[in-house]
């Protein structure tokens, strides 16, 4: 039996008025929330998250450019209330705690939770449940009071995501510890906005760069660079390989580290190698190239 009119047309008000009260509660949302805010384009300052993972690190992302900076943090806390060690953390790292938000993932260890994320990153195209199973631990975090992201914020910020690629993602990480009796001088607090930097003479040069082997595979410095001259030769990656050696130690997994601002031609060359993970920056004062191709183990030549 169909419905009547007048039970259609109740049914259809109160469609009508779910439909509004979800709007309302959207711009509501994201009016009062800096990181909504931020993220619909209606202010400039980025989005500021802590990562509280063993290291924890401080996540910087500027909309605008699509660039995320990450800072792996030295300091270790052990307050009880994730709140609270987010608030200290911010405190002994000198890092301004406005409108910042925090996270404490299931899992702390701060490799596999980021090894994790990447793989996510650039895969849930191709698997839906990733999207799922994020979504299934941003609820349990909530419910057990390990984040202060609304569910309205995640998803503003989920979405973004989908847009990004490991590869955007610059990683600083803190200095070694040195033997020495003076007392360390205090690291800059504020990471900085990961943009293109580099002066515009800069950008219409080859980017310079040292390929170094660290797979254990002899010879493999070698044919990249051999590779990387014949792109450069052919116009299609404006690229000038300085030298090429062997990595001091062997390493599982292959990386980009930058030393200088050129992001965009930074990207370009690791998606050129076949390299979509994180960008690692570089501090060397020595160093004369623009960026190390370090290849582990994991590092197949591009077809």
């Amino acid at each position: 039996m169909e419905p009547s009119y007048q039970a259609r047309k109740i049914t259809d008000r109160l469609l009508l008025l779910t439909l509004l009260a979800a709007m309302a509660g959207a711009a509501v949302t994201q009016f009062a929330s800096p990181l909504a805010m931020n993220l619909a384009g209606g202010r400039k300052s980025p989005v500021e998250v802590v990562v509280l993972t063993e290291p924890a690190m401080f996540i910087s992302y500027t909309p605008q450019t699509r660039k995320a900076s990450v800072r792996v943090l030295s300091n270790k806390l052990h307050q009880k209330s994730p709140r609270e060690r987010a608030k200290k953390l911010l405190q002994t790292e000198h890092i301004s705690a406005q409108n910042i938000k925090f996270f404490e993932p299931a899992q702390t260890n701060r490799d596999r939770f980021w090894n994790g994320f990447k793989h996510a990153l650039s895969s849930w195209r191709y698997n839906p449940f990733l999207a799922a199973g994020a979504g299934w631990n941003y609820l349990s975090a909530y419910h057990r009071r390990r984040t202060d992201l609304s569910p309205s914020e995640f998803a503003l910020l989920a979405l973004e995501l989908t847009q990004l690629e490991p590869s955007d993602f610059a990683v600083t990480f803190p200095p070694r510890k040195k033997r020495s009796s003076r007392k360390a001088e205090p690291v800059p607090a504020v990471v900085p906005e990961i943009i293109d930097m580099a002066p515009r003479a800069e950008k219409d040069r080859p980017i310079i760069v040292e390929v170094l082997n660290a797979s254990g595979r002899k010879g493999l410095a070698l044919e990249l660079t051999q590779y990387l001259r014949e792109q450069n030769e052919k116009g299609l990656l404006r690229v000038d390989v300085l030298q090429y050696d062997n990595y001091p130690t062997a390493q599982e997994t292959s990386w980009l580290e930058n030393y200088s601002g050129r992001m965009v031609q930074v990207k370009q060359l690791g998606q050129a190698v076949g390299l979509n993970g994180e960008i690692r920056t570089g501090s060397a004062p020595n160093v004369i190239c623009d960026t190390r191709v370090i290849l582990g183990k994991d590092f197949r030549m591009p077809l």
